[in-house]
């Protein structure tokens, strides 16, 4: 069977805009989808639970009619798209994730961090009891400002907004998500939001992935969106 799409779920901070860099470079139907709380799906940041992600995510994959999908995630996007994936496995041919942190099976994506890692993890989201976390621009600079030209951090900078906590905080089973559904990891060499020694963390907390390499910071589709491009092309086409 053919694959009908890829799908594209971003990352902690962004929205679907995030993409945008990469769309002209595939060749395929593409859907980059907005999470709750941004974008096309506005809603405040108390109703924005990794529950109510994969419900949007899934609803936005079953309204645009497609019946088998490459399923992307980028970053904090490791927390929803292996609950979709489980959720309607059926539909998806390849679940990809591109340098993300991962919750263990059960768990929460601060679970997923080493210990030591933690406090620096809550101290960048600000060290919020509300829904809403933040990072300010220091921080964003500091992990992806180095990767981009000026005028492509500039554009990112004008478009990051707050997340949600429950995206971190919130403990969920995989069950559902079948062992032998194709999985890769793609690996960032020069990633500073999710360093090549946390990339081994996370890649250990989802059994049978496999990996691929592209020597680039951590948004990558920004920055070399044609070489992500090729990487998910040649993906979907194996699919």
């Amino acid at each position: 069977m053919s694959v009908d799409a890829l799908v594209l779920v971003h990352g902690g901070f962004h929205g679907a805009w995030c993409w945008d860099r990469l769309l002209p470079h595939l060749e395929r139907p593409v859907l980059a989808v907005d999470l709750p709380g941004r974008g096309k799906h506005p809603a405040p940041m108390e109703q924005v639970t990794l529950e109510a992600c994969v419900r949007s995510v899934v609803a936005d994959i079953e309204a645009a009619g497609f019946e088998r999908v490459v399923l992307v995630g980028h970053s904090l996007g490791g927390a929803t798209v292996p609950l979709v994936a489980a959720r309607i496995p059926d539909r998806i041919a390849h679940l990809v994730l591109l340098s993300c942190i991962v919750a263990p099976d059960g768990g929460a994506i601060v679970d997923g961090f080493p210990e030591e890692t933690r406090a620096l993890m809550r101290q960048r989201m600000g060290e919020s009891e509300s829904a809403e976390a933040e990072m300010d621009e220091e921080t964003h600079r500091e992990l992806i400002g180095s990767e981009m030209s000026d005028e492509d951090l500039r554009w990112v900078l004008a478009n990051v907004g707050p997340d949600s906590n429950h995206l971190f905080m919130d403990r969920a089973s995989r069950a559902g998500l079948p062992g032998d559904l194709p999985r890769t990891y793609i690996r960032l060499r020069r990633d500073r939001a999710v360093p090549w020694e946390l990339q081994d963390q996370m890649i250990s907390l989802l059994p049978g992935l496999s990996t691929r390499v592209i020597d680039a910071g951590h948004n990558v589709m920004i920055s070399q969106p044609r070489e992500l491009a090729e990487v998910l092309e040649d993906i979907a086409a194996q699919a």
